[in-house]
C-alpha cells in the first residue's frame, strides 16, 4: 500500500500542473495505475474471503466428536479441536498454533505424563516422535482424561501430519467384560471337577484341567493314543475317541457309556463319557463330559464283595438246610430197609422215599447251577402247560392236604410254552407252597391257565417283554399279603420274610430266573390281609408240539421197572471220586460191558495204551485234579476219531469249552450229574448201537 500511496501522490501532482497535451500522453500510466488498484482491490477483497473459510473449517473440525490435530512439515501446530484438547489435559493450555510437536512432549513428560516408571524419559519422547513421523497403524491408548482412544495419523501432501482421535471406552468396556466373562467362565471350566474335552473328529481342541488329570494327558496327540477298554457300547480295546461316531450339526446325542481308560503311566482309571453335539468355530463337534468314577466303582465293588460274603453264608445256611432234610430221608430210610431187608414191601417203600429225596436233591442242585445263567440250555422244549399243572396237583396233593384245597382252572388246553419242564414244574410248586405257608390257618388255593395279549401299558411297565401272545399263569392265595415295605424285595436272592430255619431265600428268586430266562416276566398283585397273586407270563410257542412230559415223579411202585439194556462192550471209564465211580461201572457192568477204570486223565491215557486201544466207549468226567475229562477225550481222539465219548459234569456244558467235542453229535453225549442209570444206559445205548 506505501507504494501505491506514493505513486497516486504523484500523478495527483502532475495533474495538477499537466496540459492537454500531458493528458493525452498519461494513458499508459493510468492504465498501469488501474490494474495496480484493481490486484489491490481484489487482494482487499479476497483477505476477507480467507479469513471466512478459515473460520469455517475451525468451526466445522470443532463439532466432530473426533479429537482432531494437525502439524505441518516442521512439527507445528496448524490447527486442534477442543476434543483433542480435551484428551490432554496436562497440555490442553499450550495447544495453540505455532507450538512444536517435540516441545509438547519435553512439556508431558516435565508434567508426568510419562509416568513415573519411565527410566529414560528421552526415549520415551524418541518413540513418540517416531511414531509421529512415520505414521504407523492405528493404536489405542489411555490418555489423559481417562478415557481410550484409537490414535490413526496421517501424512499430509506437504509433509504434515493429521492425528485423529476415535473414543473407544466403551468398546473397551465391553471387552474387559468379555474378557473377564470368559476368564470367570474359563475359571469354572478349569475348576470343575469333571473332565471337559471338545472333540472334532480330527483332534482335540480344548482340554480341561480335570480332564489332564483323568487322562493322564494333557497333550492333544498324546490323548488320541490313550486306549480305552470294555465301554459299554463296544467290545474289544479302542483308542479313546475311535469308538465315537463322527459329529455332524444333525447328529443324535448318544447315550452316556462307561469305559476304562489306561493311562500312559499305565494307571487305570474307569470313566462314565457324558457325550454332546456342540460347535466350535463353526464346526461340529462332540463336548464329552468325563466323570472319573474309579473310586465309586471300587467302593461298588468292596460293597458287591461283602454283599456276595454275606451271600455265600446265607447260601451255604440256606443249602445246608435242604440238604440236611434230604440227608435225613435218604440215610433214615437207608437205615430203615436195613433193619429189615427181608421185609420186601418196607424195603421198596424205604428205597422210593430214597430216589425221591434224591430228586429232590438233583433238582436243587441243578436250580443252583442254573441260577441268573442266561440263556437256554439243553433241557428247554416247547411244554404243554397243562400237563404240567396236572402233574403239579397230582404232586402237591399229599402235601397241601385238606387245610388247603387247590384248585386249577385252564382256559386254554392247548398252551404250550419253551422251558425247561423241571424248572417249569419247580417254580410252580415253589409258589404253591408260599401260598401255603401264607395262610397258616388253611385257605384255598388257585391257580389258572389262560393265553392272553398285553396292552401298552403293560408293555412299558415290562419293557422287556416282545409284543406277541403269551401264556399266564397265575397262582392266587388269600393269605396275609406282602408287605409294601418288602414288596420290591421279594425276589432277592436269600431274602426272605420267614423265620429262621422255615425257608432259604431262593424260591422266589429262582422263579424269578427261570421265567426271565424263558423270555418271560414275573407280575406280582399284594394287598396286606386280602392275599397275593403270582402271575407268570411265558411267550406262548406256535410252532412246535409239546414234548412228552414227565418229570419221573411216579410214585406208584407197583409197577415193574424196565429191564436194562444188554451189550458186549469195553468202556474206559475216568471218574476221580470213588463212589460215582463204582455207581457207574455197576451201572455199566449190568449192561454186559466190561469196564476198565481210571481215576484220572492220566491214568486213562496209560490204561489206553496198555489195552493197545481196545476200547468201544470212553466215560469220563470233565472235572479232574489231574488232566480234566476234555483233554482226556481229545487225546483219544486223536488216536481213535470214531470213539464213542460220554462226557459227564456236574456243571453245564458250557462251563467247559467243549464246542469241538458236542459238535460230533454222533459220537459225543453230555450227561449231568447225578446221574440217573436209566438215562446213563440209553445215551451209551445211543453211541454203541
Amino acid at each position: 500500500m506505501d507504494r501505491l500511496d506514493l505513486d497516486l501522490a504523484q500523478l495527483r501532482e502532475r495533474l495538477n500542473t499537466a496540459t492537454t497535451d500531458d493528458l493525452a500522453g498519461m494513458g499508459d500510466e493510468l492504465r498501469a495505475l488501474r490494474a495496480t488498484l484493481d490486484r489491490v482491490i481484489d487482494g482487499e477483497r479476497a483477505a476477507p474471503d480467507a479469513e471466512h473459510m478459515r473460520a469455517l473449517l475451525s468451526d466445522a473440525i470443532g463439532c466432530v466428536s473426533e479429537g482432531f490435530v494437525l502439524f505441518d512439515e516442521d512439527g507445528r501446530l496448524v490447527l486442534c479441536n477442543e476434543r483433542y484438547r480435551a484428551a490432554y489435559p496436562l497440555l490442553s493450555d499450550h495447544l495453540r498454533p505455532g507450538v512444536r510437536f517435540a516441545d509438547l512432549l519435553r512439556l508431558a513428560v516435565e508434567r508426568g505424563a510419562a509416568g513415573d516408571d519411565v527410566d529414560d524419559p528421552s526415549g520415551w519422547i524418541a518413540e513418540r516422535l517416531s511414531r509421529h513421523i512415520h505414521n504407523e497403524r492405528p493404536s489405542d491408548h489411555r490418555l489423559g482424561d481417562g478415557r481410550w482412544y484409537r490414535i490413526s495419523e496421517h501424512a499430509t501432501r506437504h509433509g504434515g501430519v493429521v492425528k485423529i482421535l476415535t473414543d473407544i471406552t466403551e468398546l473397551k468396556r465391553h471387552e474387559e467384560a468379555l474378557a473377564q466373562s470368559e476368564a470367570r467362565y474359563r475359571q469354572l471350566v478349569e475348576m470343575a471337577p469333571y473332565g471337559i474335552i471338545v472333540w472334532d473328529g480330527e483332534r482335540v481342541r480344548f482340554v480341561n484341567r480335570s480332564a489332564a488329570l483323568i487322562i493322564g494327558s494333557a497333550d492333544p496327540v498324546t490323548m488320541t493314543r490313550i486306549p480305552m477298554v470294555e465301554a459299554t457300547e463296544f467290545d474289544g480295546i479302542q483308542r479313546l475317541f475311535d469308538w465315537l461316531p463322527q459329529p455332524s450339526p444333525h447328529a443324535e446325542e448318544p447315550g452316556p457309556v462307561e469305559a476304562r481308560v489306561i493311562a500312559p503311566d499305565g494307571t487305570l482309571r474307569e470313566v462314565e463319557v457324558g457325550i454332546h453335539p456342540f460347535v466350535v468355530e463353526g464346526r461340529a463337534a462332540w463336548f464329552l463330559v468325563l466323570n472319573d468314577i474309579t473310586h465309586r466303582k471300587q467302593a461298588e465293588r468292596a460293597i458287591h464283595q461283602a454283599q456276595k460274603m454275606q451271600a455265600i453264608g446265607q447260601l451255604a445256611g440256606g443249602i445246608a438246610h435242604e440238604f440236611n432234610n434230604m440227608l435225613t430221608a435218604i440215610g433214615g430210610f437207608a437205615l430203615m430197609a436195613r433193619r429189615a431187608p427181608n421185609d420186601r414191601p418196607r424195603v421198596e417203600q424205604c428205597l422210593t422215599e430214597i430216589v425221591k429225596a434224591t430228586d429232590r436233591a438233583a433238582g436243587l442242585t441243578a436250580q443252583l447251577l442254573s441260577f441268573g445263567r442266561p440263556g437256554r440250555d439243553e433241557a428247554v422244549k416247547p411244554v404243554r402247560v397243562s400237563a404240567v399243572i396236572d402233574d403239579l396237583r397230582r404232586f402237591l396233593g399229599p402235601t397241601l392236604g385238606e387245610r388247603h384245597p387247590l384248585g386249577v382252572e385252564v382256559r386254554d388246553d392247548a398252551a404250550v410254552v419253551v422251558i425247561d419242564p423241571s424248572l417249569l414244574h419247580q417254580s410252580l410248586v415253589n409258589l404253591v407252597i408260599n401260598a401255603r405257608d401264607a395262610m397258616p390257618e388253611g385257605g384255598p388255593i388257585s391257580v389258572s391257565v389262560e393265553r392272553v395279549s398285553f396292552e401298552a401299558a403293560f408293555l412299558h411297565r415290562h419293557a422287556e417283554l416282545v409284543p406277541g401272545p403269551y401264556v399266564a399263569i397265575a397262582i392266587r392265595d388269600g393269605g396275609t399279603g406282602i408287605d409294601a415295605t418288602v414288596l420290591d424285595r421279594v425276589f432277592e436272592p436269600f431274602f426272605t420274610t420267614k423265620e429262621p430255619g422255615a425257608g432259604t431265600g431262593l424260591g422266589l428268586s429262582l422263579v424269578y430266573s427261570t421265567v426271565t430266562r424263558a423270555g418271560g416276566a414275573v407280575d406280582v398283585t399284594t394287598e396286606p390281609g386280602q392275599g397275593t397273586t403270582f402271575t407268570l407270563y411265558l411267550p406262548a410257542e406256535r410252532s412246535a408240539a409239546p414234548a412228552d412230559y414227565d418229570l419221573g415223579l411216579d410214585l406208584d411202585t407197583e409197577e415193574d421197572e424196565p429191564e436194562g439194556l444188554s451189550m458186549a462192550a469195553t468202556v474206559l471209564l475216568v471218574e476221580d471220586e470213588d463212589q460215582v465211580r463204582d455207581f457207574i461201572r455197576l451201572t455199566l457192568e449190568d449192561m454186559g460191558m466190561r469196564v476198565v477204570c481210571a481215576a484220572d486223565g492220566t491214568e486213562a491215557l496209560r490204561a489206553y495204551a496198555e489195552h493197545g486201544g481196545a476200547f468201544d466207549l470212553l466215560v469220563t468226567d470233565l472235572v479232574m485234579s489231574r488232566m480234566g475229562g476234555a483233554e482226556v477225550a481229545r487225546a483219544l481222539r486223536r488216536e481213535n476219531p470214531d470213539l464213542p465219548t460220554v462226557l459227564i459234569s456236574g456243571y453245564p456244558p458250557e462251563k467247559e469249552n467243549l464246542g469241538d467235542l458236542l459238535a460230533d453229535t454222533r459220537r459225543t453225549v453230555f450227561l449231568r450229574k447225578p446221574i440217573n442209570p436209566d438215562e446213563l444206559a440209553d445215551k451209551v445205548h445211543s453211541l454203541v448201537v
